[in-house]
């Protein structure tokens, strides 16, 4: 982080009164933006808020760990809002699944550090948090809720799902590597893209 960007940081983000821990995430989130995981800190933290680093390790985040897991569960929380609101008033079920696939992948690389710390290797044992681990399954749910309107219904619902949300989250890290670009394949759009790549399912989503 330069100095140019921490000066920038203890401006808009000083702590004086309120809910520390709500600063703190947003603090966070603004230092993931800039510097990626390896410069979000409790150090770097407790100079963006004005706020000593034991506050934070007396009151809020235990360890680094605990911290990237706070900010982790914002960034789903955020994922599974955007998806419900982008998928509102699909007429169907194809539609509603092209849409909660198209909005993953936005998200995702509208919020690449973000994305890649929520799915990364820092946070691979969720064990640890439950309350992660629980908003992390946000996402495949409503993939699943949407899929349960089928007509078709049955056990291969679960099985779909699977499949569904691994093609989703997989194209997605592959867009988000920048491995692979719907240019590729002659469209022109993410939105094209997915609806070619979803409808292979077609028969199975009505």
């Amino acid at each position: 982080m330069t100095a140019t960007h921490k000066a920038d940081l203890q401006k808009k983000f000083r702590y004086h009164h309120g809910n520390l821990r709500e600063a703190a995430i947003t603090a966070a989130l603004e230092i993931l933006k800039r510097d990626g995981v390896a410069g979000l800190s409790l150090r770097a933290l407790a100079k963006a808020t004005g706020v000593t680093p034991t506050a934070f390790y007396e009151s809020h985040f235990g360890d680094k760990d605990e911290l990237l897991a706070a900010v982790a569960e914002t960034g789903f929380q955020r994922l599974a809002l955007q998806m419900a609101e982008d998928a509102t008033g699909a007429p169907d079920t194809q539609t509603r699944i092209e849409r909660l696939a198209v909005s993953y992948i936005r998200f995702a690389t509208e919020n690449k550090p973000l994305f890649q710390l929520m799915f990364g290797r820092e946070l691979s044992d969720m064990k640890r948090f439950p309350t992660l681990a629980m908003t992390a399954g946000k996402s495949y749910s409503l993939i699943s809720a949407a899929l349960s309107k089928r007509e078709q219904g049955g056990e291969d619902a679960r099985f779909l799902t699977v499949a569904i949300w691994s093609l989703c989250h997989g194209l997605t890290t592959l867009v988000v590597d920048e491995k692979l670009k719907p240019e590729q394949f002659g469209v022109d759009t993410t939105e094209a893209f997915v609806k070619k790549t979803i409808g292979l399912f077609g028969s199975h989503l009505v």
